[in-house]
């Protein structure tokens, strides 16, 4: 536990730091000063927190901005949490399992220049949404964070007997940041599932759509050209992560924090449906009968 000493010295750092980066933007900075406020109550920040959330840098920024939002949202869920400085950056209990939360928030990298700059004053401007450059950095975070979870199992961190959430925010993926990709799905689903674009069957003799369906897509070529996955969830080198919680808001706005799960079938310790407050937009895969390693896609 932080001792109040320490903890005081946090809150002057950080509230000195959000009434100068925030001055003129009092909407942030009182929303900002209260998920800070909910931090510090549970004891939750650290000395590196605190340093890379007042460095003045926008994707640190957002990072740890991210990570206060879930910890709001969680507390908002009844949840008890803590945070072990060498391990991931949230944990809970459930039924007497230990819940690791590892959350990120991509920087917008390799993304074009005129989706990441909102229109000027007065300006009006036509954007054609860079959905595949999206879900790669979506899918290259989650490829770093399960990465990181076999650091945590060598260290001992996080237990064969522990279920671990990666939670991925693309707030900063856009001046217009886009939850759901080309399927119309969350990042989420299109990260760990091989869903693709919508696809259309045309009679060819009148020219009339008969109907229309979700294509599958089992990679997408990065800006290397090389192919990236998107089938974690149906491969069993996957089971250690239980569930993605993705998220595209950067704010509150006194609402609740809008939020997807997509549940990991092949999980090793799967959590319960419901758990995060994710209420519409829960996915999850059960399996087809009959048909070994098929899966039907669900959504409360």
């Amino acid at each position: 536990m932080i001792s109040p000493r320490k903890i005081d010295r946090f809150d002057a750092r950080v509230r000195s730091f959000l009434a100068q980066h925030f001055e003129n933007r009092q909407p942030s900075l009182a929303e900002l000063t209260g998920l800070w406020e909910t931090d510090a109550r549970l004891g939750l920040p650290n000395e590196h927190f605190v340093a890379e959330f007042t460095s003045g840098k926008q994707a640190t920024l957002a990072q740890r901005t991210w990570e206060l939002l879930l910890a709001q949202h969680l507390h908002d869920q009844g949840h008890e949490l803590t945070c072990v400085g060498d391990g991931p950056d949230l944990c809970l209990e459930h039924r007497g399992v230990r819940i690791w939360i590892e959350a990120v928030c991509p920087e917008p990298r390799n993304l074009p220049p005129d989706w990441l700059d909102g229109p000027k004053p007065g300006e009006m401007k036509v954007y054609t949404i860079p959905h595949e450059e999206i879900l790669l950095r979506w899918t290259s975070v989650f490829d770093a964070k399960v990465q990181k979870l076999k650091a945590y199992r060598e260290k001992a961190i996080v237990l064969p007997t522990d279920a671990y959430i990666i939670a991925i925010n693309g707030c900063q993926l856009g001046w217009m940041p886009a939850a759901r990709g080309i399927t119309q799905m969350p990042f989420g689903v299109e990260t760990v599932f091989p869903f693709g674009p919508l696809q259309y069957a045309i009679d060819r003799e009148t020219g009339k759509i008969e109907g229309a369906s979700i294509s599958l897509r089992f990679f997408i070529n990065n800006h290397n050209n090389s192919a990236i996955p998107t089938t974690p969830f149906l491969d069993p080198a996957y089971a250690g992560v239980s569930a993605v919680l993705g998220c595209a808001a950067d704010r509150r706005h006194g609402r609740p924090l809008a939020v997807h799960m997509v549940h990991n079938p092949l999980a090793a310790v799967p959590i319960s449906h419901g758990l995060f407050g994710a209420g519409e937009d829960e996915w999850f895969a059960v399996p087809v009968p009959d048909q070994p390693g098929q899966f039907d896609l669900h959504h409360v």
